[in-house]
């Protein structure tokens, strides 16, 4: 699965497995670097530093997915679970130091 391209960022801070409707969402471009790892940063906002470092764990009955955030300007950092729903969509979970945990969701940009 080759996850490379843009994407829809989306998440919010109520843990209950569905984002709020008001959800503002972000977009990544993400790259692929072999078959379990990719990279990413954000392309909205552009003035966001952040880097994204993420995982893929495959298996017959699915593939789960972390990933990392770092913005060593500000010292933010978060890390989001969860399943690969299809090749162009993921959903799970995140917590990081600023707040309480959430819902989040990727969706490929055609």
């Amino acid at each position: 699965m080759d996850l490379s391209g843009r994407w829809e960022f989306s998440f919010d801070r109520t843990l209950n497995g569905q984002l709020a409707p008001t959800t503002v969402p972000s977009e990544l471009i993400i790259i692929q670097l072999d078959p379990e790892h990719f990279v990413g940063r954000y392309v909205f906002p552009g003035d966001d530093p952040s880097h994204f470092q993420g995982t893929l764990y495959s298996s017959p009955r699915g593939t789960l997915f972390s990933i990392r955030q770092v913005n060593e300007k500000t010292g933010y950092h978060a890390l989001y679970v969860g399943k690969v729903e299809s090749p162009t969509s993921l959903s799970g979970i995140f917590t990081d130091i600023a707040g309480p945990a959430g819902d989040v969701r990727l969706r490929k940009i055609p």
